[in-house]
């Protein structure tokens, strides 16, 4: 007599739908924010060289826009909600917390800095948080010198929310190729110099800690 099969939990049933997602998310070209939703293509910036060819920044963010390839990372943890409430509600100010760092702290002259944004639901419930385009950036500064910000050529930002559990974090990671850039994605003729740097990640209004990073 055949075993009964058991019906999927719900999780693994999310799990399931997640995957469905992410590929199609890979046909039209966008990057995967951690495991879940979509963190977007930004535009080429132009970056002047001797050769007069474009360069746009790489990376999740970036190279995902231009190949389709996407890659990052996400990990859960933490217990289902206490919450009685079929639908979550937004997380509250206090609820998450946004974390920056880099892969490594020096780079040669041919290593490009991975940035990293974490987000992280530091409440008790589930709770929905919106991490689309219109609301994430990575900064790159160099004492009170704006060098970077992919906020200056994101193309179409959108809204996009996710739920988080308690405890949970989604990662993503943007390749930084060390160009400079300005507000409406005007082109910048001067590159970055070889020293010490800032990166910081922001999501809406919720700022993250400075994570320091070196190049040569």
């Amino acid at each position: 007599m055949a075993t009964p099969r058991r019906r999927p939990s719900p999780a693994v049933l999310r799990r399931r739908r997640l995957v469905v997602l992410i590929a199609m998310l890979v046909a039209v070209g966008l990057v995967a924010w951690g495991s879940i939703a979509a963190v977007g293509a930004f535009r080429a910036m132009t970056a002047p060289d001797t050769a007069g060819a474009p360069t746009s920044p790489a990376g999740e963010s970036g190279d995902a826009a231009a190949n389709g390839t996407p890659s990052a990372d996400a990990s859960a943890s933490g217990s289902a909600s206490p919450s009685t409430s079929e639908e979550p509600t937004s997380c509250q100010p206090g609820d998450v917390v946004v974390k920056a760092s880099t892969e490594q702290r020096q780079h040669g002259p041919e290593d490009n800095p991975v940035l990293v944004m974490t987000v992280q639901n530091t409440g008790e419930f589930d709770c929905e948080v919106n991490v689309g385009t219109g609301q994430q950036e990575f900064l790159v500064k160099s004492g009170d010198d704006r060098i970077f910000s992919t906020a200056d050529c994101v193309a179409d930002p959108a809204d996009l929310d996710i739920t988080m559990e308690p405890g949970q974090e989604e990662t993503a990671r943007f390749t930084w190729e060390r160009v400079r850039s300005a507000p409406g994605c005007q082109t910048v003729a001067a590159k970055p110099r070889p020293g010490t740097y800032v990166f910081e990640a922001k999501l809406g209004n919720r700022e993250s800690n400075v994570a320091v990073f070196e190049l040569q």
